[in-house]
């Protein structure tokens, strides 16, 4: 019986994930064919890696639900150790430059992201900081600042990849925990203020990043050069409608939008799906989020409320951004969509979160289980 409780899995959860799984082969299959019989010969070439990397997150899952969350607590200083060392190693040669950043790491038999090992290190870490400081969070320098201290270490790393995109992401999701914490909003702002201005400093130091800035702010002056990404999305999502094109009928796939089984794969979703399709998407989104709040705000534990709604944010923040991307009212970041867009690493570790969530909400249970028996 303990194990009944140990396993269960909370099927209002897994059905909106499970749903944008679905989704994001079946998008592949209609966005990746013709890249891949173009450079690989093989139309199938992204959808049959996809399924390998989901396969390893289903695994990746597995280990979320059956590890005790409480285990993250006790090796936080093993976790943030291990992840400064590996962001540090992509500043070496084992460090693979994609896209114009060093945000990859090869050790021979595969490759990965370090960046994404440190989300989850900095949700834990800031959820052991919120839990030990609920007496201080009403004092900016003994409750906000030593955390924000500890963080920027890593993030100085990220920012040298340089990798403005999840470290968006990063400072949003702590924001939002500090949101959902006792800590003033007046410190909320402060910090917001100051993490705004130091991307903008970030930006002012890279000549590409501000060429992206300027970009973005004038869409239509070079449409054929550095606007073409952001044009070529917006034709898309223009031309699906309401209803969409229908599946497979997407025409800006074929070597007019770049990227569009990746970073731009939600573009190609209005097209042949339509706004009420787009819409949808976004819906299956917010419900993940949701349901990860009743979850969590269950838990006996500031701890665990805090990690949940991190790992929760963590998956949402990144499709929100994408989709702002996509819509035109972000600069790219190169970011994936989150569960549907082609991404070994992304998708791996979005997985794990969501195992993570459900070892909270099977903690919850056991724990009453235990009480009533």
């Amino acid at each position: 019986m303990l194990k009944q409780h140990w396993y269960k899995v909370d099927w209002s959860l897994m059905i909106p994930v499970f749903l944008l799984l679905i989704i994001g082969i079946i998008m592949l299959i209609s966005t990746s064919s013709i890249i891949g019989f173009s450079n690989y010969n093989d139309a199938y070439f992204f959808v049959k890696r996809h399924l390998i990397y989901l396969v390893i997150g289903f695994c990746a899952c597995f280990v979320g639900i059956v590890t005790p969350h409480v285990l993250y607590k006790r090796f936080l200083g093993v976790l943030f150790v291990f992840v400064i060392i590996a962001l540090i190693l992509t500043l070496t040669p084992l460090g693979v430059t994609v896209g114009g950043a060093q945000r990859w790491l090869d050790i021979g038999l595969f490759r990965f992201q370090p960046v994404e090992m440190l989300k989850f290190v900095v949700v834990v870490f800031i959820a052991v900081g919120l839990d030990r400081s609920q007496a201080y969070l009403n004092n900016f320098v003994k409750g906000c600042l030593p955390l924000l201290l500890v963080i920027s270490i890593p993030l100085g790393l990220v920012v040298l990849q340089p990798d403005l995109g999840n470290t968006a992401i990063i400072l949003m999701v702590v924001g939002c925990l500090f949101f959902l914490s006792k800590m003033p909003l007046k410190h909320i702002f402060m910090l917001g203020g100051l993490s705004l201005s130091g991307v903008c400093v970030i930006i002012m130091s890279h000549s590409y990043q501000m060429q992206r800035i300027i970009s973005f702010l004038n869409p239509w002056d070079d449409p054929l050069g550095k606007n073409y990404h952001m044009i070529q999305s917006l034709i898309a999502i223009g031309s699906g409608g309401l209803f969409g094109l229908g599946l497979g009928e997407s025409k800006l796939k074929y070597f007019y939008l770049p990227l569009q089984y990746s970073d731009f794969i939600y573009s190609i979703i209005c097209e042949e799906g339509g706004f009420f399709f787009a819409t949808f998407v976004l819906i299956l989104f917010f419900t993940i989020l949701l349901k990860t709040f009743f979850i969590v705000k269950k838990s006996d534990s500031e701890f665990s409320f805090f990690l949940g709604m991190g790992c929760g944010l963590l998956i949402c923040v990144q499709a929100v951004i994408n989709i702002a991307v996509v819509i035109g009212l972000l600069p790219v970041t190169g970011l994936p969509l989150t569960f549907i867009s082609f991404g070994g690493t992304s998708l791996i570790t979005s997985l794990f979160y969501v195992g993570v969530i459900l070892n909270i909400s099977n903690d919850y249970e056991l724990k009453h289980y235990s009480i009533r028996s």
